[in-house]
């Protein structure tokens, strides 16, 4: 920058103290970002230890990297690593097809990896995942926006419902014919690390059985028992969600999802999203930061709220028939490490679900995808050393693990300030489906949670905002509703 440029910017700051601090904030972020680049490390820049892993052929005696749960994270991983060329081990506790407990949501950027392993548009025309076109959402004071994104997305939809059933035995049978060694019923007790031979001896539970390796992989759930068996997680779960499937011809929901918030929970949420041939599943999200609410709290709102609130017991009906509630934990907002010596821990074991919405599918694939990229190039180099892998844990945080800071954030407004979601509805509802697609992006990760800060929401919010505390301060307020036609 010019001399009389930067003068300019000094007597411009000495006149206008806000924009001073405004544009002090902004240099100095620009320049933490600049030296973060400058400073970063690469795998080339650490020593070669195994420099006969560079070929992509079968070891004897041991695998290249040995993936412990062949869930999303560990399939995917397993997939892109065997199309790389190298030699994996998929263990799987179950055999496939078994069923997990979650929200069975599949947001776009799971959609687009599954696009490309070839299995999306098997889902579709098997009749085991449905698109959701008519989505929306309902804020705690009962405000509801209901609006399409098939046309406004076009080829990749905001989202899809899929069984966990059917997407994790998909994803699994992709990395296996994509050559990654799957084994089914295959539990693990216990790894063993030998620093000298710079192998991995993976013992199988109920079993004499077990394999070598030179890269562990922790993939194993939200429980994350091997990863903190091997003292790299460090504290339990933080949440937990429930599950309800509801019988096709029993209910009256109309749509293709909806989120529901009620203003004693938050910022936790429940949802109903629409399966192939009708079926719903109902859903509860328990998320950190209600004092009033824990864990234990569970079963409590999955049944208050289907029978008590108003707007989920209208779109059950009354004849609404709802399997028992199964429940499964969540590690929420990322762990604060996620490697060591030879050793990544990706997916849920991780903690790789966003605090906010307690969705994980996405970033699970995502993370898989990185994770195999980035071991193929470890490999390639020789070098495994836990330096070397938190180049790894450094990635992910880049790619979407910092956002969960935002939403940790986000999540005590909505707690303290439950009237904010209200505004944002209220938004939606009068900017329409465009809004709502922009709106889902940054719910579901797939852009940051500091672009709300953006003028086209903050503006449009804000608006809502004050006009909704003027009417409900003068007893004005009209509910505002799209209901699907």
């Amino acid at each position: 920058m010019a001399p009389e440029s930067v003068q300019s910017l000094l007597l411009f700051a000495s006149d206008h103290p806000v924009w001073a601090v405004v544009i002090t904030v902004l240099s100095l972020f620009v320049l933490r970002s600049l030296l973060k680049k400058l400073l970063k490390q690469k795998i080339t820049n650490f020593p070669r230890k195994f420099p006969d892993d560079r070929e992509k052929r079968t070891k004897e005696g041991f695998y290249d990297v040995a993936v412990v749960g062949a869930g999303p994270a560990g399939s995917t991983l397993g997939y892109y690593l065997a199309k790389a060329g190298r030699n994996c081990l998929l263990l799987e506790k179950k055999k496939f097809p078994r069923d997990k407990y979650c929200g069975d949501a599949v947001c776009k950027t799971a959609i687009e990896i599954l696009m490309d392993m070839g299995i999306y548009e098997k889902l579709i025309k098997e009749n085991k995942a449905r698109i959701a076109d008519a989505g929306g959402l309902c804020s705690p004071g009962g405000l509801s926006y209901i609006g399409r994104s098939k046309e406004i997305l076009g080829e990749v939809p905001a989202a899809l419902a899929c069984k966990r059933w059917w997407l994790d035995e998909a994803i699994a049978m992709a990395a296996k014919r994509a050559g990654a060694h799957l084994m089914e019923n295959s539990g693990v007790r216990d790894a063993v690390f030998d620093a000298k031979a710079g192998l991995w001896t993976v013992y199988l539970e109920d079993s004499d059985k077990s394999y070598k390796a030179r890269i562990l992989v922790c993939a194993d759930g939200a429980p994350s028992k091997l990863a903190t068996k091997l003292g790299i997680v460090k504290r339990p779960p933080d949440g937990s969600c429930s599950r309800a499937y509801v019988e096709s011809g029993t209910h009256k929901f109309k749509a293709d999802g909806c989120i529901f918030y009620h203003r004693d929970m938050l910022p936790g949420y429940s949802a109903l999203f629409r399966h192939p041939n009708n079926e719903l599943n109902y859903c509860v999200y328990l998320i950190p930061g209600n004092p009033k609410v824990t864990n234990d709290d569970l079963p409590y709102w999955h049944n208050f709220l289907m029978k008590q609130d108003p707007n989920i017991s209208k779109s059950l009906g009354p004849g609404a028939k709802l399997e028992r509630m199964k429940a499964a934990s969540l590690r929420l907002g990322g762990e604060p490490v996620s490697h060591g010596d030879h050793v990544l821990v990706v997916g849920d074991a991780a903690g790789m679900i966003d605090p906010m919405t307690g969705e994980g599918i996405h970033h699970a694939m995502e993370a898989g995808k990185m994770a195999a990229k980035f071991l193929d190039e470890a490999m390639h180099h020789g070098n495994y050393d836990k330096d070397v892998m938190k180049l790894y844990h450094e990635a992910w945080m880049d790619k979407f693990g910092s956002d969960f800071k935002w939403s940790f954030a986000i999540c005590q407004l909505l707690y303290r300030f439950p009237i904010l979601l209200d505004a944002a509805t209220a938004a939606i509802a009068r900017k329409g489906d465009k809004f709502l697609a922009a709106w889902a992006d940054i719910m579901t990760g797939r852009v940051p949670k500091i672009h709300l800060l953006r003028p086209e929401f903050v503006i449009v919010i804000t608006f809502e905002l004050v006009s909704l505390i003027i009417k409900r301060a003068f007893g004005i307020e009209k509910k505002r509703e799209k209901k699907l036609e």
